[in-house]
């Protein structure tokens, strides 16, 4: 019997057409669209873009006609929607959203839909050709030109084939020019490839679809998907007799890797071990001391600094530590600078990232971060920002960072708008550190340099006469406009520190979270006054180290993720380099290279350029190529470590013997255990034995914790203290406690830790949030902690809140600002459910980050 393929169904090949053609349309206008030329690297959007369009031909072949010709109109509104998003998206960011951002995406609608407006409005052409894919796949329908009929089976199997044949024919074109560490290929392989560069390279469909494959499928990568660690495990010898000549902790990395079950702790523990630390040098420790307050502009570029206009930013850059080749890492994406800025390492941009790096740091043991730094020597330490506190979740992120953290929705008294002013931040916070005569530390996330750039902003709207003479064009005078603030802000400052009689005693560190991508590029070269290459150039910036009566010039290439170790260096902190990626600019180690956040990087002598893998030399000599290899691949190797020490909990494991790791659920038999919980606060509170599951297979989070068990488990904490013979206990004149809470209670009683508005108590009696806030304020107090109160913080609450007495009211501010409870992210979300019953999770928290930010930082000093 023959086979035989029956001739196609009239309309068929019009079909196949139209699906195959709208994916390519649609990554051949992208590209063109965001890089303005087309590279012989266009081959794989446009191969992977065919074999889509295959795929998209077999769905359209399996229902009837009249299902199919709807289904086709609904499949093309949603592929084009999702390239027009990603198109906006990048022309107001100036790159590509990954996955996670898209889950980000209902708070972005919140706070930037006048930015999104914006710009649509300003794309709007290219947005209609985008679009043209939805009439004209309408206008075929309606003509009947497609009209779907029923097809042999055949030919949606030819498809498929067609469709992997695309696939591995892109693949395979791919392995014939794999040369090098950053060919198409490993790009499309590496699950650390960003997606600006995997976009750029494979197309966003593809993009798409590998993002899919680890964040929705949770997949791990594959070994030959990920960068692999060196193969030496020899661990470098360092000469004992000098160890104070380096940065570095007395570290057992052997030991450590013995310690832990977890492959990644294990190649990390051996990676580290085989570094060797970044030495001390003439300036470590030479800013002991000193007072710090560190800033990351919004959008900041060192071409606002103007020896007339901004006398105070022009003073801040012209003393201290002068590094003249500073590069940004970032084009944009505020928590990502920012997450580099204050952490010396950069953050996960891999594929299977599933959140923002900074968020995922929240639980996360950081004790090189300057607030806990600080912290650890009695310095106060505080964090502002001028815009909601809850987007970026900094509310929570940065009192993890050691800070007393204020913004305009948490404590920080400002007017709030879009954006606010850094002036008012600055008039609203200084008296916080400045009048109080001990050493500080502050840090500034400023706001007023946000896009847009129009007379629209309040900010730019606010300074618009300051720059109506300067000859350049609306939208960069109201650049400069709104960064007057800044600006004026530094001025304030110079002016408080210098009434104060401490300026000569601080250190201003003052840098950007990314590039002006509000600006386009000519309007960038309109600010700068010349032409600013678009690859390099346009991320040089300021790493303003102002030091009163130091003038120190620096030449060594260097970018944001230098700065903490830089800084920490200065400072003579006890830290070790080895655990950084970022490098101390001052040391000998000094890579003496800026790296983007695409992995490209600059040197004196040349520069490289993931994208394209082309590089650039600077002098009339060729690059060595072997060179820019080798720091090809050490780059790829820091993206990677950075990603598995944030998402290992490194630093726990390293510093406490201790990590958050998701391999760890499996030694605990609970089935209940919440995806926000961190595991190493269920190491603290049951495998220290401080609270018991309520079965063998359940913990028990979702169950409501009486007052008892709450001071039981303090009690446990404080080595069960001998209370004699405790059968039964007196609680007030109708209730009393016996059993196996007793003692604990007892305890309680004898060392006032009960809240004095509970008059009785029995086994069962329920703990509010106000009751267990006091319990910890006062237990603290006891216990020798800091439990000063700002009472004007307080005040403004006690009139909204009458219920609550002085202490409770005092309590619930002191556990917020201590990060001990946060609530709902919110000072006034954490007032509002002060009468709100406590679960058994909510106390396991209370208790754990107690824990984090008193005792463990007590235990480590």
């Amino acid at each position: 019997m023959k086979f035989r393929i029956p001739h196609p169904e009239k309309g068929m090949w019009w079909t196949l057409l139209t699906c195959v053609l709208v994916p390519i349309y649609l990554e051949l206008m992208l590209h063109l669209f965001v890089y303005r030329a087309l590279t012989a690297r266009i081959v794989y959007p446009l191969l992977f873009g065919a074999s889509a369009g295959m795929i998209l031909f077999v769905l359209l072949s399996v229902f009837p006609s009249k299902v199919n010709r709807i289904l086709a109109i609904v499949l093309t509104v949603l592929v084009v929607l999702y390239f027009e998003i990603q198109f906006v998206y990048n022309s107001i960011f100036g790159e590509f959203m990954s996955l996670w951002q898209v889950t980000f995406g209902a708070t972005a609608v919140t706070n930037f839909w006048h930015q999104m407006l914006y710009g649509i409005w300003r794309a709007i052409l290219k947005i209609l050709v985008l679009m043209l894919p939805i009439p004209a796949v309408s206008v075929l329908i309606g003509f009947k030109k497609l009209v779907f009929p029923r097809v042999h089976w055949s030919y949606p199997v030819m498809a498929a084939i067609l469709a992997v044949a695309f696939h591995y024919g892109a693949l395979g074109v791919m392995l014939l020019n794999n040369h090098n560490s950053y060919s198409t290929y490993r790009l499309y392989m590496n699950s650390s490839t960003a997606t600006e560069i995997s976009v750029k390279n494979i197309g966003l469909l593809s993009t798409s679809r590998l993002e899919c494959k680890y964040v929705l499928f949770r997949e791990k990568p594959t070994q030959e998907e990920t960068v692999s660690y060196p193969e030496s495990s020899a661990e470098v010898q360092i000469d004992t007799s000098k160890e104070d000549a380096y940065n570095m902790l007395d570290l057992d990395f052997d030991k450590l890797a013995a310690s832990t079950d977890n492959a990644d702790l294990k190649k990390l523990d051996k990676y580290f071990a085989g570094l060797e630390p970044t030495s001390k040098n003439e300036y470590t420790g030479s800013l002991k001391g000193y007072n710090l307050i560190t800033i990351c502009a919004e959008s900041f570029s060192p071409y606002l600094i103007d020896e007339t206009r901004t006398p105070a930013l022009y003073k801040l850059s012209h003393n201290g530590f002068l590094f003249n080749n500073y590069y940004g890492t970032f084009g944009s994406n505020t928590t990502n600078g920012e997450y580099t800025y204050c952490m010396g390492l950069f953050p996960d941009l891999s594929r299977s990232k599933s959140t923002a790096s900074f968020y995922a740091s929240q639980k996360n043991y950081l004790p090189f971060c300057l607030g806990n730094e600080f912290k650890s020597e009695g310095v106060q330490t505080w964090a502002y920002h001028n815009y909601s506190g809850e987007y970026y979740s900094r509310n929570v992120t940065h009192p993890n960072m050691g800070y007393t953290f204020q913004s305009a929705t948490d404590g920080l008294d400002i007017p709030l708008s879009w954006p606010s002013s850094d002036l008012d931040m600055m008039k609203a916070s200084v008296d916080d550190y400045i009048t109080s005569g001990d050493q500080f530390c502050a840090y500034y996330m400023t706001f007023s340099g946000h896009y847009q750039y129009n007379w629209d902003n309040p900010m730019s709207a606010k300074n618009k006469a300051i720059t109506d003479a300067l000859p350049y064009s609306d939208t960069v005078k109201a650049y400069i406009a709104c960064n007057m603030e800044l600006e004026y802000a530094m001025e304030y400052l110079l002016q408080r520190l210098d009434e104060a009689g401490i300026a000569d005693n601080t250190v201003i560190v003052l840098t950007n979270d990314h590039y002006p991508y509000g600006l386009t590029e000519s309007e960038y070269d309109e600010l700068a006054g010349k032409q600013v290459d678009t690859t390099f150039e346009k991320y040089r910036n300021s790493f303003i180290c102002y030091v009163p009566g130091m003038n120190v010039p620096v030449d060594t290439y260097c970018c944001t993720v230098d700065i903490l170790p830089t800084l920490l260096n200065l400072f003579g902190f006890e830290y070790d380099s080895r655990l950084m990626v970022g490098r101390d600019i001052l040391s000998p180690e000094a890579r003496n290279a800026a790296i983007l956040s695409d992995q490209s990087f600059i040197t004196a002598d040349y520069g490289f350029d993931t994208s394209t893998g082309e590089i650039t030399s600077f002098t009339d000599q060729p690059a060595d190529e072997t060179a820019v290899e080798q720091l090809q691949q050490e780059i790829a190797l820091d993206f990677q470590i950075s990603a598995d020490v944030l998402n290992n909990n490194y630093y726990s494991h390293a510093l406490l013997g201790q990590t958050e790791t998701t391999d760890k659920i499996a030694t605990y038999p609970f089935t209940d255990i919440p995806e926000t919980l961190t595991l190493a606060a269920l190491d603290y509170v049951y495998g220290k034995g401080y609270m018991d599951p309520i079965s063998d297979t359940k913990f028990g989070f979702d169950v409501d914790c009486s007052y008892a068990e709450m001071l039981d488990v303090l009690y446990r904490i404080s080595g069960k203290p001998d209370m004699g013979e405790v059968g039964y206990v007196n609680v007030g004149p109708t209730k009393s406690l016996s059993g196996k809470y007793a003692p604990a209670v007892q305890w309680a009683i004898n060392t006032s830790l009960i809240n004095s508005a509970v008059t009785e108590m029995d086994s069962f009696t329920p703990l509010t949030r106000k009751d267990a806030a006091v319990t910890l304020y006062r237990y603290a107090k006891v216990s020798g902690y800091d439990t000063a109160v700002d009472e004007t913080q307080v005040a403004p609450y006690a009139a909204q809140y009458p219920s609550l007495s002085q202490e409770e009211l005092d309590a619930l501010y002191w556990c917020y600002m201590n990060a001990v409870m946060r609530g709902g992210g919110t000072l006034t979300s954490v007032y509002d459910q002060a009468s709100d019953e406590m679960t058994r999770f909510y106390v396991v928290s209370a208790v754990y980050n107690f824990y984090l930010y008193f005792i463990q930082n007590d235990t480590q000093n």
